[in-house]
């Protein structure tokens, strides 16, 4: 016989698994989507999701507690970048619901020769605003790189970081 803890117990993780899976059900949709409109191949995102990460999984358990709706994430198929330039547009961005609650640094990272390199570190950005431009440390040759852009978010409280993402894409250079 099951107690009443033991079955919140066992709906709380059906919950969470529930949302995980749709977590990645997006994502991978998303990342399809990307692949597909790829083929235009204009300057900037291509497709993309944005999902919410959990800063913590710490939780009081108190019924009168304000439930964490955790910080929202951009997220991006593919990024389409002029070759040999070091000056290239893109769409980083905070979105406004993180206001008063995270603030995000981005981090391009991008595979050349078998390893990822950084090529560029934003400061930090806050809720509502975004990078249109940034200014990479090496120029790219023409040609599709295997890219991560690293998502670091940070309380606005104290600047204390939490739970970060990596969002996986392909870099075009053309």
């Amino acid at each position: 016989m099951n107690t009443d803890g033991e079955g919140n117990k066992r709906e709380k993780t059906v919950k969470i698994f529930i949302i995980l899976l749709l977590m990645v059900m997006v994502f991978i949709l998303g990342g399809l989507a990307g692949h597909f409109l790829a083929s235009g191949h204009e300057t900037g995102f291509i497709g993309g999701v944005e999902f919410n990460v959990e800063p913590d999984q710490s939780s009081g358990g108190g019924e009168s507690e304000k439930p964490h709706q955790g910080v929202t994430i951009p997220g991006a198929a593919a990024l389409v970048i002029p070759a040999n330039e070091t000056e290239v547009a893109v769409n980083f961005f905070n979105p406004e619901e993180n206001d008063g609650l995270y603030y995000l640094t981005f981090e391009l990272k991008v595979q050349i020769d078998g390893s990822y390199r950084s090529l560029y570190t934003s400061s930090l950005v806050e809720a509502g605003k975004r990078i249109e431009k940034i200014s990479l440390s090496t120029p790219l040759k023409k040609g599709e790189y295997n890219a991560v852009i690293h998502i670091q978010p940070y309380r606005a409280d104290g600047l204390t970081p939490t739970n970060n993402a990596d969002i996986v894409a392909r870099l075009i250079a053309e």
